[in-house]
């Protein structure tokens, strides 16, 4: 478009040229016209120059497309485990160690309900532990506990363990530990497991009759060393 304007002012200049016998009154017009021209000329360029700009202005000009783009949706595997804390639920299997380095081999060995719970080799004269409310039983996890710690392991504080029945009822537990061989129990309060030796404890919960036979959800949430692991009794 620019271009094709100043043409014809180059072509204007020439007549004129050729013309420089004419009178004055021609001569005066074409200067008029010339100057006319020119300023057509030059607001042309002008626009053209501001077109010019506009095209060569980069695709982000009018914000910042790294910033304007959405950002990536989380995957939906994600999400689900965000949503599903289950997902990812840590577990304690019976009969298969779990081990935390540095810290314990832990061993779930047996799982019974009765209304009296013994220890599993009793002597002649033992302890025992009754459920003494009617309608109710105990629950009792053994859990064998080896030590690799380079020090003595309080039997008190190697796990907290919580029971919950049908996902919404919950029963709190408390432990006893094994000694001589399984002959009779002793408190778990002024016990260790040494060194690279193991140790028997019993946790128990009073639970209702029904939770035995009922088939519903039965679970165990053992919190060992800030991390809870779930043991399922029945699904």
């Amino acid at each position: 478009m620019w271009l094709a304007a100043a043409m014809l002012a180059v072509s204007v200049a020439g007549c004129s040229s050729g013309n420089s016998g004419s009178n004055g009154d021609n001569t005066e017009k074409l200067k008029i016209e010339m100057g006319k021209l020119q300023q057509e000329n030059k607001f042309l360029k002008e626009e053209n120059d501001s077109l010019k700009a506009a095209l060569k202005k980069p695709e982000g000009a009018s914000g910042n497309t790294e910033a304007a783009e959405p950002q990536e949706p989380a995957s939906e595997e994600a999400t689900t485990v965000a949503a599903d804390p289950g997902n990812d639920q840590k577990v304690i299997v019976k009969s298969t160690p779990l081990v935390i380095e540095g810290t314990g081999e832990y061993t779930i060995t047996k799982t019974s309900f009765g209304k009296k719970v013994s220890p599993s080799n009793p002597g002649s004269f033992h302890t025992y532990y009754e459920a003494k409310e009617p309608g109710t039983i105990y629950l009792a996890i053994t859990l064998k506990v080896k030590n690799l710690k380079g020090e003595a392991m309080d039997a008190d504080k190697v796990a907290d363990v919580e029971v919950t029945y049908d996902n919404k009822y919950e029963y709190g537990t408390f432990a006893t530990m094994e000694e001589n061989g399984g002959e009779d129990f002793t408190y778990t309060s002024i016990s260790e497991i040494e060194p690279l030796k193991n140790g028997t404890l019993v946790f128990l919960a009073e639970i209702p009759d029904e939770v035995k036979s009922s088939g519903k959800p039965l679970y165990a949430d053992f919190k060992i060393e800030g991390e809870t692991y779930r043991y399922t009794i029945v699904k």
